[in-house]
């Protein structure tokens, strides 16, 4: 994709947005046809299903690579804990076979899925902070999660890549998305 870095209307966090848009639908379709706000059990078999993923994506955020490289979001992230308000009941042991992918090695494509799982983070951070999801037990901190979402795209924007380490992260977004679904999806399979 030809852009001018100097131009204003280009940033690697809004290309990456219209690359991945097609995983980042489906993501979205997924959850919406689960209506995980529609009661408490769905919404723990989500929080259930997005744990499992995040210690899937752990080595990420670990990684000291991607801490030098995007130091100032790492700086104000605070890890996304989705938080019971009152005494949860608890959902059948949920078996998430198939779904023992690791993430890959390499910069590029740990940065893809980390760019995957903030969007999913803020995706689901506005689901449950949505009118419709105040009869939920579930706290979540909106504005903290809105700043780091922000803070990491900046972060993102500032980069230079070349087109092929572009296109890197994007593929590597969508594979990390395409997992979060199957994940999510095997939560709700009885």
């Amino acid at each position: 994709m030809e852009h001018n870095i100097l131009s204003d209307s280009w940033s690697l966090s809004k290309w990456l947005a219209v690359k991945t848009s097609h995983a980042r639908d489906l993501v979205i379709d997924c959850i919406e046809s689960h209506q995980p706000v529609m009661s408490e059990t769905n919404c723990q078999r989500l929080l259930l299903a997005h744990v499992h993923y995040h210690q899937m994506v752990k080595p990420v955020y670990d990684d000291p690579n991607i801490k030098r490289l995007l130091f100032p979001f790492f700086d104000i992230r605070q890890p996304q804990v989705f938080e019971p308000k009152a005494p949860r009941q608890i959902v059948p042991d949920l078996q998430f076979s198939g779904h023992g992918r690791s993430v890959p090695f390499g910069l590029l494509p740990r940065m893809g899925w980390l760019y995957a799982t903030q969007f999913v983070d803020f995706g689901l951070t506005q689901l449950l902070t949505d009118p419709k999801a105040n009869h939920l037990s579930v706290r979540v901190d909106a504005e903290n999660r809105k700043r780091e979402w922000q803070a990491f795209r900046h972060d993102l924007d500032v980069l230079h890549l070349s087109e092929n380490e572009e296109e890197a992260l994007a593929k590597a977004a969508c594979s990390a998305l395409s997992t979060y679904s199957g994940i999510f999806n095997s939560a709700y399979r009885e």
